[in-house]
């Protein structure tokens, strides 16, 4: 594949990365519904409201004094006063600059100063968008109210919470540059090269030993909900071992799991145009997750990270990720940052707050990427256009990824046909 072939224009990643209010791409995110918080983040109802950019726009985010939860644009539409410092008070906010109320659909409910309020023909509002509480996760919708769909049915939104792990971060660069790395299986025999042996939920299993190996064969198929991202290695007595990643429309990834540990899932939302919100969601279909696993994942093993109160990580951009040059000349890490998951942010944002793709030097192996943003461009028409889009249904959203060694004669189409769909208590596929 030639880099001309691959090239894509400065015109077109501006249409990819802007996605702001009325931009086609920020348009088409807003069609979905996208992870905004997690929901011990506001555990008490009546408890503090918390501050949440997405996509552009500066919200609000409060459970209710009855269990619900609101998401508001955080300014109060009188003299714009910020409702972080409203009070929380019998299901809804009152802004604590002129008392006025507002319920969770953004109605005013109650302006003190005007007795004639009641009688006003137009009343204001504040902008409010609609929620859904699964998966230990709040979710929004922030597209028109009447192409709202149905609940997410992603697997780890149908499992106990006891067999889920969820933690989110800031991360200081476009959204799609993210995307793009959890759909990459190039960078992982090299980046994380030294990870795989020793972190403990990958280590111990046949696919971290088989990983390493760099004699690789890439392809991406298309699905109706987004791709399966392969990854081809040779193995033993005339075997093929086979990594099959997804992606799911828009900004949803599952990654292949190792051994019988959980399956990880991402979500990749916009929080402004120079950084996003990456959510790792590991969930395991058929057991509880135990405390060993959970506190390898609270330290910041496996693809979560070690954050700080303002979730950027302990080790962030600021403090060069902690890099350990001597561990690097010593090989105790490939490229001097600790961790999978700080490796994967640290590359992410070394491209810069926006990735200049008209420059990129594209190859072979890079196509499972190509793919991705050519949907992407093209389901940017096909929303602008008003028609159906990917990944909005169950059968869309109850995916699967999968990891296995199977015999070099058996063709992709069949040995994928039963694995990559979740079945409860069905295990995952994976070695």
């Amino acid at each position: 594949m030639s880099a001309e072939y691959a090239l894509f224009s400065k015109e077109e990643n501006e249409i990819l990365t802007r996605t702001g209010p009325g931009t086609p791409m920020g348009k088409l995110l807003r069609r979905y519904w996208l992870p905004a918080i997690k929901s011990d983040e506001i555990p008490v109802p009546g408890g503090d409201q918390l501050r949440l950019k997405l996509l552009g726009e500066d919200l609000i985010v409060f459970r209710s004094t009855d269990g619900r939860v609101g998401v508001l644009d955080q300014f109060c539409p009188h003299r714009r006063a910020n409702l972080f410092f409203a009070r929380n008070e019998e299901c809804g906010l009152r802004c604590t600059y002129h008392g006025w109320k507002f319920d969770l659909d953004g109605n005013v409910i109650e302006i003190p100063s005007e007795p004639d309020f009641e009688q006003w023909e137009t009343k204001p509002r504040v902008k409010a968008y609609p929620t859904v509480e699964s998966g230990g996760i709040i979710w929004v919708y922030m597209g028109p109210s009447g192409q709202k769909p149905a609940p997410p049915e992603y697997e780890y939104c149908l499992v106990p919470d006891e067999h889920r792990f969820v933690t989110r971060r800031w991360e200081e660069c476009n959204w799609l540059q993210g995307m793009e790395g959890g759909i990459d299986p190039v960078h992982v025999p090299f980046l994380h090269k030294y990870e795989l042996s020793t972190d403990p939920l990958h280590r111990g299993t046949a696919g971290a030993d088989l990983t390493s190996a760099t004699n690789i064969f890439y392809d991406s198929v298309d699905q109706p909900y987004g791709a399966n991202v392969i990854a081809r290695r040779d193995a033993e007595d005339e075997n093929y071992y086979w990594r099959i990643g997804q992606w799911i429309f828009p900004c949803f990834t599952i990654a292949p799991p190792y051994g019988d540990f959980a399956m990880g899932s991402n979500a990749w939302v916009p929080r402004d145009d120079n950084s996003f919100w990456r959510w790792i969601i590991s969930c395991h279909p058929t057991r509880k997750l135990t405390k060993t696993e959970i506190s390898a994942m609270e330290e910041g093993k496996g693809t979560h990270v070690r954050l700080n109160d303002d979730l950027k990580g302990i080790a962030n951009r600021e403090n060069d990720y902690l890099i350990d040059r001597e561990g690097q000349r010593a090989e105790k890490t490939f490229n001097g940052v600790y961790t999978v998951g700080l490796q994967d942010k640290a590359m992410q944002e070394s491209q810069g707050e926006i990735h200049q793709r008209q420059f990129e030097y594209l190859v072979n192996s890079d196509k499972s990427i190509i793919k991705m943003r050519r949907r992407l461009l093209a389901t940017v028409g096909i929303n602008e256009q008003g028609g159906e889009l990917p990944g909005l249904t169950a059968v869309d959203q109850r995916i699967r990824s999968a990891s296995l060694v199977k015999p070099k004669g058996i063709p992709y189409e069949e040995l994928s046909e039963d694995i990559l769909v979740s079945r409860k208590g069905t295990p995952v596929t994976s070695i």
